[in-house]
């Protein structure tokens, strides 16, 4: 069962003004032989400093594809074709690569999904550390890696990746993005993915503690919906590239608007009565970026003739922003 969501507290309460990111319109595409395929296709939304927006969805819903364009890090054969990313004064969706670098692993920091390829695997972890940690002094490295429970590596720093479990390479990844260079920015991509459930806890517990002590704002990609409901100021809810739900946590755990946020719910265990079977969503999210309509149309328990011929334009319904025909309607 996951959690009650969290609600936010004075630390992550939006200020006034501009937002830290505003992504306007947002497309990337992937060059084939067949022609482009959309990954992410008019993708919008504003995060407030200190806000955490945590997005979740299937995979190949879109969600990592998102992380790395908005880190301008995304493999050759994508590319952001339409939209804006707006980070302070500048777009990060047209700055020169020159600029970029001078933000990224400073001002932006990213926590990546595969912790063991994301470190050399011929240079020792200690040496790695100091690099991206230049002039850190022995004291703070103590005390940054003590902070993410690795106070037991100590002596092990002199050690190659393989020689350390994906968890522990995780933390070290979290240790140096998070806690090292402390960003304006944190882009997560599932960082507790390879945790167990204990040292799970301990990493939202300093995440949570980092942005209240220096502001941050994150950006918290995960397929568990009970993480993101411990960590999440509002949800996000992607499909088939297209953000389909946009919401306070808790209005998307109480009363989600979307056909495809109540079917995650309800595949959630516990969720069910004793004995019902456990409730699945039919069918693939494989090909939906491709079809007329409606994405989830040929998935979802409340589809109509429109669905499958329409995209849905996005609709403000209270507090969420949702894109759905039916979005208004008591389903």
């Amino acid at each position: 069962m996951f959690a009650k969501p969290k609600t936010a507290g004075a630390a992550s309460s939006a200020p006034a003004g501009a937002p830290l990111l505003s992504v306007q319109d947002l497309a990337v595409t992937f060059r084939t032989r067949n022609g482009g395929v959309p990954a992410v296709r008019e993708v919008s939304f504003d995060l407030a400093r200190g806000e955490i927006l945590g997005l979740v969805g299937e995979s190949g819903s879109g969600k990592s594809t998102l992380l790395t364009a908005l880190m301008r890090m995304l493999p050759r054969n994508a590319e952001i074709t339409d939209g804006r990313i707006g980070f302070g004064d500048a777009d990060l969706a047209s700055l020169k690569e020159n600029d970029m670098r001078r933000l990224r692993g400073g001002r932006i920091g990213l926590i990546p999904q595969r912790p063991m390829t994301s470190l050399s695997p011929s240079t020792s972890v200690g040496r790695q550390l100091r690099w991206h940690l230049d002039g850190i002094g022995d004291g703070e490295l103590k005390e940054l890696l003590t902070g993410v429970g690795l106070g037991t590596v100590l002596d092990r720093l002199d050690g190659y990746p393989f020689e350390f479990s994906g968890g522990q390479l995780q933390r070290l990844l979290i240790a140096v993005a998070a806690l090292g260079k402390q960003p304006d920015l944190l882009l997560a991509d599932e960082p507790t993915t390879t945790l167990d459930a204990t040292v799970q806890a301990q990493v939202l517990k300093l995440l949570l503690e980092l942005r209240d002590r220096t502001g941050l704002s994150m950006v918290f990609v995960t397929h568990d919906l009970g993480v993101i409901s411990q960590v999440s100021d509002r949800i996000g809810v992607m499909y088939a590239g297209l953000l389909v739900e946009l919401a306070p946590a808790r209005a998307v755990f109480e009363t989600p608007r979307h056909p495809y946020t109540r079917a995650l719910l309800e595949a959630v265990p516990g969720r069910g009565r004793r004995g019902e079977p456990l409730r699945t969503i039919p069918g693939s999210v494989t090909g939906a970026n491709r079809l007329p309509g409606c994405p989830f149309a040929p998935r979802c328990t409340a589809v109509i003739d429109r669905c499958r011929e329409e995209l849905p334009e996005v609709r403000r319904v209270g507090d969420a922003l949702v894109r759905c025909h039916r979005a208004e309607e008591e389903i």
